[in-house]
């Protein structure tokens, strides 16, 4: 049985010096004396920091972290509110994203950032004194910044974040999109058990195009299953789950396949040229990669039936 990591968030890693944070291949480097010590909480992040091999092939975002009073943003500029975690802002110049959990009146942190996101600035509440010890912070790029600063970033250098579980096997990847209840952590759950393959995400994938050739990554984001892995492979094939009576593949279309990636992949749509951006490849991506809907047994059947048709399909 998979472990959840979420269980054991009392659990923290101190960053050393050149480590970071690195999802789909891409550094989050912070700067700032806040920056000095850092920590993980989360354990499902542990896999995705790095040190500082290699360090220049990887695109960055380069993260300023200024503790200090909070930015007063105005309310006439803001254009998107999850009315629960966050929500987002946009002056002449830059976007602002807000995040203060729910009933919270004073935000945790607010962000800005380039459209084009060169960069962004994060501020933040400075911590208790802590004398003259030095207090370990934990790392402002969390859930769901990460996410939404990934979503614009890979915008502008062909890539893209997708609800998605996937696997590696044979050095190729494969992810399973599906909305909430489709069968990703099920499916997911059932490979994990058969031993078969690297199991990357039941939840979020991210897929880039690098040098030509689209690259699967895992992400720490992961769902019911738990798994969350770091690993990247080039990819061999989509397929869209559904829960099903019996097995069964069919290919799609280009266009049928365009028009069941797009609920499920993050889109600013609150902002039309990142909107237009994303769109434009993810219907590269579709015409680029196989792809196919699958339903499937919730059984051991449905893994064998899978790498059955992966066999003929090679």
């Amino acid at each position: 049985m998979l472990r959840d990591g979420r269980n054991k968030l009392s659990r923290s890693k101190l960053l050393r010096r050149g480590q970071d944070l690195r999802i789909g291949g891409i550094r989050f480097a912070v700067s700032g004396a806040a920056a000095e010590r850092l920590r993980i909480t989360n354990p499902l992040y542990f896999p995705f920091v790095a040190g500082p091999a290699g360090i220049d092939k990887n695109p960055r975002i380069a993260i300023r972290w200024r503790l200090g009073s909070l930015p007063r943003l105005k309310p006439q500029e803001k254009i998107f509110d999850t009315e629960r975690s966050w929500s987002m802002y946009r002056d002449a110049n830059d976007f602002w994203i807000r995040l203060a959990p729910q009933q919270q009146a004073e935000p945790l942190l607010i962000a800005r950032f380039n459209p084009r996101l060169r960069g962004a600035t994060i501020f933040s509440e400075p911590p208790p004194a802590g004398g003259k010890r030095k207090i370990a912070l934990s790392h402002p790029v969390c859930l769901p910044l990460d996410q939404l600063l990934l979503m614009h970033f890979l915008a502008r250098r062909r890539g893209v974040l997708a609800h998605a579980a996937g696997i590696v096997k044979g050095g190729r990847a494969m992810i399973f999109p599906g909305s909430s209840g489709a069968g990703k952590s099920t499916f997911s759950q059932l490979l994990a058990e058969a031993r078969v393959g690297k199991l990357l995400s039941d939840e979020r994938m991210i897929v880039r195009e690098i040098e030509g050739v689209m690259q699967a990554f895992g992400t720490p984001w992961a769902g019911t299953a738990g798994i969350a892995r770091n690993g990247q492979a080039p990819l061999a094939g989509i397929y869209f789950l559904k829960h099903g009576a019996g097995n069964q593949i069919k290919k799609l279309a280009a266009a049928d396949a365009l028009d069941k990636f797009l609920p499920l992949i993050s889109i600013p749509w609150y902002d039309p040229d990142t909107m237009s951006r994303i769109i434009t490849f993810a219907k590269h991506l579709v015409a680029k990669v196989p792809v196919y809907e699958m339903g499937f047994k919730p059984d051991r059947s449905a893994v064998d039936f899978f790498w059955q048709f992966q066999k003929s399909a090679s």
